[in-house]
């Protein structure tokens, strides 16, 4: 099956890189490679040099050396914005960027369950029942994760073994070819924003997606999931939903343009990885149409200022879009085999 890139993806390796992992030269951001050039340079002590880089550019440095760091690329890739002074790391295998199998299976995962809970109403209930349960201690992200997960064992399953979900075969992407670096804005913050590496638009891979018939098929047989082509109209049912969703924000005409051109595009439909938003990961969609879910999501300090501590009317108030105005994460799987 084929894998296509609709807008910028960036699932994160969990390394940031720094100003003495890359210079930006001529719109491109390369990539160094660092212990190969510190050998070249000479330099012990690296707590020194880092002292260094904070009063001094590492390009002027290897100058005096008779050193381009340039030569020293591990790799280059063409850059979107302005940088500061990190970069956070698209994922990689073997140098070559990929999405997991994971992060495709947790998209899927969630657009399932939005799907079973629209279509339960009690189910819907229990999700504010276990959201209220939390009013009564102290709030963290833990236990609002706990909430979660208690309405998953209730969907899919009491434990990992029992979850029907463990009958989806998602493998890793083949790797894919194009990679940029973005900065990328925080609407509706007074924060700046962050630079990261994208998987870019328009790219394709490959990737197998089916479910296995000997291990709990008959779980997803009674939710009407019976093959991969049923999937894929859940998940563009809640990518579709999602989208009219995100066109009611104040994203700018282009965004807009960007997301109704998704719309559009055939086979699976997903939003994964980072900088997609609370809709895109969670049951929200359903959750702020219950009638207690305003005042409940306020007693849960949602949407809160941690400056001022007032609530935001419009929650979630943020959304991250790149500098040229393109939403984060959009991918299409072609469900033709």
């Amino acid at each position: 099956m084929e894998i296509r890139t609709l807008t910028p993806v960036h699932v994160s390796s969990g390394n940031k890189l720094t100003r003495i992992d890359f210079i930006v030269r001529d719109g491109k951001v390369f990539v160094l490679d660092t212990p190969r050039l510190f050998e070249a340079l000479e330099w012990k002590d690296v707590m020194k040099l880092v002292d260094e880089l904070s009063y001094r550019s590492l390009v002027d440095i290897a100058k005096e050396f008779g050193i381009d760091v340039v030569d020293f690329r591990l790799y280059y890739v063409k850059l979107t914005g302005s940088v500061g002074n990190e970069i956070l790391e698209q994922i990689k295998t073997e140098g070559r960027s990929y999405i997991p199998g994971s992060s495709i299976k947790g998209a899927i995962r969630t657009a399932i369950l939005w799907h079973i809970v629209k279509n339960d109403r009690s189910l819907l209930n229990f999700a504010i029942r276990c959201l209220e349960e939390l009013t009564r201690g102290k709030i963290t992200h833990k236990t609002l994760k706990m909430a979660d997960d208690k309405l998953e064992r209730r969907v899919f399953g009491k434990d990992p073994r029992s979850d029907f979900m463990r009958a989806l075969r998602v493998t890793d992407s083949t790797p894919f070819d194009k990679l940029r670096v973005y900065e990328v804005k925080i609407l509706g913050s007074g924060v700046r924003g962050v630079c990261v590496e994208c998987i870019d638009e328009n790219d394709t891979a490959e990737i197998d997606i089916k479910i296995d018939e000997f291990t709990n098929i008959e779980k997803f047989k009674e939710h009407g999931i019976n093959d991969v082509k049923d999937i894929v109209e859940i998940t563009r049912d809640f990518s579709l939903t999602l989208i009219e969703k995100e066109l009611g924000y104040d994203y700018s005409d282009k965004t807009k343009s960007i997301l109704k051109g998704i719309k559009n595009s055939r086979g699976m439909l997903l939003r994964v990885g980072w900088g997609t938003g609370w809709y895109s990961k969670t049951i929200g969609l359903l959750l702020e149409n219950h009638p207690n879910f305003e005042g409940l999501r306020r007693r849960l300090g949602l949407g809160r200022s941690l400056r001022t501590k007032r609530f935001y009317d419009v929650f979630p108030k943020t959304r991250r879009v790149t500098v040229d105005g393109k939403p984060l994460g959009w991918i299409c799987i072609d469900s033709r085999v």
